[in-house]
């Protein structure tokens, strides 16, 4: 499996590695800091999973799934964010994505996992 973590924190993007390749060696996990190299990386090479923060600088990552399906990407997708709102979560669930509440911890990671369908190993 291919993994495309996406977030403006280098920390965030850190630990949601860290606990996929400890839960799963065998994983690709690649890391993006905005959505312009998210973009970028998904047009040179197909990702199975995307992890995406919904607040960061410039293009949040709503638009960056509807952005990432424009240009064909297949993979399951999974937003982070902090704000927990009804909105915030009934825009995801209209995206068809799943919604994880930060902040991010071993569990909020395997939380995500789980949601797009590959829980622990």
């Amino acid at each position: 499996m291919k993994v495309l973590v996406v977030d403006d924190s280098k920390v965030a993007r850190t630990i949601i590695r860290a606990v996929i390749l400890d839960q799963h060696p065998d994983w690709s996990v690649s890391e993006a800091p905005n959505a312009a190299e998210a973009l970028a990386l998904a047009a040179r090479e197909p990702f199975d999973i995307f992890s995406i923060d919904i607040n960061m600088p410039g293009v949040d990552g709503f638009t960056l799934v509807e952005q990432l399906r424009a240009q064909g990407a297949q993979g399951r997708m999974a937003l982070f964010s902090a704000n927990v709102q009804e909105p915030v979560r009934q825009r995801a669930a209209d995206l068809g994505v799943a919604f994880i509440s930060k902040p991010v911890t071993p569990i909020s990671v395997t939380a995500l996992l789980a949601a797009v369908g590959c829980g622990a190993a």
